[in-house]
């Protein structure tokens, strides 16, 4: 990746000096500003998963008052060969991916040859990629479900079915526990550098909590469903950081937001884990105000958080401004979080 200009290190310096000195509820913005984040009297503790609605780390906004895009929601970024590739849902028009060489400014959205949003892949062995994506099943009794397909492709531009290289169909399934019909985007971590073997996680049921499913060797067979492993935890995406896991994902915490029908994510928070199963909650990257006062723009969802790891140990957090479901998609915009 490239090295971040003189300027970025001098304010990454003055962040790391200005971490001892500044309590849970700062924030850091693009211009060094501290951000008061305001009362926490309301933090909400999970005594299953010890979720916390306590800020951790400290935030940058490296591009205030501008969106990586417009009109698109459910982010999902990718690196690779000094090229960013972010993948978007694009309303009835499909599913889009644009590219950068810095990670910040994109080339206008294209059509990756599907319509679907929900989808994540990984790199295999043979420089090939496996697509995991979820789909409707109508099932004998009549009800609907959801399962999850896999594909194998060459070309990180173009998904169409005309252009894979094989498809495997179904593996893992959402009918009876835990997920009860219901899969939302799927997130998938290699487990193994001999073999083709994967984890996916999904939002399950409802409400949703985050669930895995561990593969076989093939990556396409799958076990039952390592069962409910995060509380309330939505719109997950899972990273292996070499000594372990860490997950980002927004809170499924309506209790919390009555006013909101529907229910609408309002933090994005993130946790860890040393085996991919059992995970504690580190507390909140960011929620709807301080990603509001630090952006300077109107926000009031923030949703299906995708993260790439930078050079420097921080990560650049890519998150939807409106949820996939509603007619105004608002956009994607960008955040960079520091443990």
């Amino acid at each position: 990746m490239q090295r971040p200009c003189v300027l970025l290190i001098c304010l990454l310096m003055i962040t790391t000096t200005l971490a001892g000195c500044i309590d849970d509820k700062g924030r850091i913005d693009g211009g060094g500003i501290v951000i008061d984040d305001g009362d926490d009297s309301g933090n909400q503790t999970n005594t299953n998963n010890s979720t916390t609605e306590e800020f951790v780390g400290s935030v940058i906004f490296e591009t205030p008052g501008e969106a990586v895009h417009t009109g698109v929601s459910v982010p999902f970024i990718y690196y690779e060969d000094s090229i960013f590739y972010l993948y978007m849902c694009n309303g009835t028009e499909g599913h889009h991916y644009s590219t950068s060489t810095d990670g910040l400014n994109y080339t206008s959205p294209q059509k990756t040859g599907i319509g679907g949003c929900g989808l994540n892949f990984v790199k295999l062995n043979d420089g090939t990629y496996r697509l995991y994506s979820t789909t409707k099943v109508t099932l004998e009794n009549g009800t609907q479900s959801i399962n999850s397909t896999s594909a194998v492709f060459t070309n990180l531009t173009d998904f169409a079915p005309t252009n894979r290289v094989d498809d495997d169909g179904t593996n893992a399934q959402s009918t009876g526990e835990p997920c009860n019909d219901f899969m939302g985007t799927p997130s998938v971590v290699r487990l193994n550098e001999s073999d083709d073997s994967v984890r996916l996680y999904f939002s399950c049921s409802e409400p949703s909590h985050m669930a895995g499913f561990t593969s076989a060797t093939d990556g396409i067979n799958f076990a039952d469903s390592d069962g409910i492993l995060l509380n309330q935890a939505i719109d997950i995406e899972v990273h292996d950081i070499g000594d372990g896991y860490r997950v980002f994902y927004t809170l499924m915490n309506p209790d919390v937001h009555p006013e909101l029908t529907p229910f609408h994510p309002q933090e994005i928070m993130t946790a860890v884990s040393d085996d991919g199963l059992n995970w504690v909650v580190e507390g909140m990257v960011a929620n709807v105000s301080t990603v509001a006062e630090g952006m300077g723009v109107e926000i009031d969802v923030l949703a299906d958080p995708s993260a790439i790891q930078l050079d420097d140990g921080s990560w650049r957090i890519f998150f939807g401004s409106a949820s996939e479901k509603t007619d105004d998609h608002g956009g994607i915009y960008s955040l960079r979080w520091t443990p």
